[in-house]
């Protein structure tokens, strides 16, 4: 039974025009960021820092709302289940674009909350709040990592169509070319599912 579904922010819920190449041209790193600051001494993760700070805040102050998202997260609300937001991004870019965009979600988990994407650690942490099983919860992202993720955790997953899908191969349960698909998807889960 479907109990909770969990949302990807930049490209899912959001517009995002972060671009991650330049971030990681600037870093002077071809390693995915969170990786190459996890394994960096002090000094240099705060460099790290400062300069995903500065993108981040820019990307929270101009990002649009993807079609769909606020009817699919009223859609779960009237049904009942519960939402979660995992991102890669800080608390600090989260709780600004949250609050432009007046959205609300039951549990979010950014990078200062667990390990990153795609390690099922994040996933684990949301079910555990939400007393459900992996297998109670729905991933819906538009890149790799969100995939991995929860297939790691034993989660289903719905690829969202994205700006990076022609870069990367996943296998999710799902895809879906919106949200606004990606809501059908899930009412015909709910529909099987009835019991």
């Amino acid at each position: 039974m479907l109990r909770c579904v969990i949302f990807d922010l930049d490209n899912t819920i959001v517009d995002s025009d972060l671009d991650f190449a330049a971030i990681r041209a600037e870093i002077g790193t071809e390693e995915p960021i969170l990786e190459y600051r996890a394994a960096a001494g002090e000094a240099e993760q705060q460099r790290v820092d400062e300069i995903l700070d500065r993108h981040e805040r820019r990307a929270a102050e101009t990002c649009g709302l993807c079609d769909g998202a606020v009817e699919m997260l009223s859609f779960l609300r009237s049904r009942g289940i519960r939402t979660a937001l995992l991102t890669r991004n800080s608390r600090q870019s989260v709780n600004t674009v949250l609050a432009r965009h007046q959205l609300q979600f039951d549990f979010i988990v950014s990078r200062e909350d667990s390990a990153p994407k795609p390690s099922p650690e994040p996933i684990f942490l949301i079910c555990k709040r939400f007393g459900v099983q992996p297998g109670e919860a729905l991933m819906i992202g538009d890149y790799l990592y969100d995939i991995q993720t929860g297939q790691a955790a034993g989660a289903r997953t719905i690829l969202v169509q994205g700006p990076h899908r022609n870069k990367f191969t996943a296998q999710p349960d799902h895809e879906a070319a919106s949200l606004i698909e990606a809501r059908a998807i899930i009412e015909r889960i709910l529909e099987k599912e009835k019991p």
